[in-house]
Order: C-alpha cells, then sequence, then structure tokens
C-alpha cells in the first residue's frame, strides 16, 4: 500500500484527468495543446505510480473510464495536384501509357 501523500497524489492526478476530459467534452474539442495536456496527465499517472515500484506491465496508458479516445479525420478532399502523374503502384496505371523510347525494350 502507498504513503498516504502517494494516494493523495494520485487522487488528485486522477482529478486533473477528470477536468481534461470535461474540458474536451465541454465544447474544446481537441486542440494540439488539450491533446499534449491530457498526455502530460497521463505521464504524470506513470510516474507517480512507478515511485512506488507498481510493475510497468500493470500500468495502464488508457484514458481513464468514461473518456473515449478521437482521432480526428478531415473530410475535405485531397488537393488533386499532390497527384499529378502519378500511378496507382500494383493495379496498373491509369494515365497515359507512355511508349518505350526507340532501341529500348519495354519490362
Amino acid at each position: 500500500m502507498p504513503p498516504a501523500a502517494v494516494r493523495e497524489l494520485l487522487c488528485t492526478v486522477d482529478r486533473l484527468a477528470h477536468c481534461v476530459g470535461s474540458l474536451r467534452s465541454s465544447g474544446f474539442g481537441e486542440p494540439p495543446e488539450l491533446t499534449r495536456l491530457a498526455d502530460d496527465v497521463e505521464r504524470l499517472r506513470l510516474h507517480v505510480r512507478a515511485l512506488v515500484g507498481e510493475p510497468a506491465d500493470t500500468v495502464s496508458a488508457r484514458p481513464p473510464a468514461g473518456e473515449r479516445a478521437t482521432i480526428p479525420v478531415s473530410d475535405t478532399p485531397y488537393d488533386a495536384k499532390l497527384w499529378h502523374g502519378a500511378d496507382d503502384e500494383g493495379v496498373g496505371g491509369h494515365g497515359p501509357q507512355v511508349s518505350p523510347a526507340p532501341g529500348h525494350a519495354g519490362r
């Protein structure tokens, strides 16, 4: 059983994690600053547990119960210029077929 000061510190870190989760769900969304803050809180939790000798394999890197990790994915299309002149590797090209130069055999 960890000392009282360590238990209090773990409770404080848990409350901080809860506050960060509340910020996420209260309209702040997922800005990089909030994501870094959540990562820092989890790192604090890991360090406090390591301080009392808790084995690394029992320490969870998951968000606290009730919180869900979300990964924002943009649904805006890629700029078509990004793919200009590229072939679909492995399925054959869809662009104009270029004949080999005279004197060179195709593959």
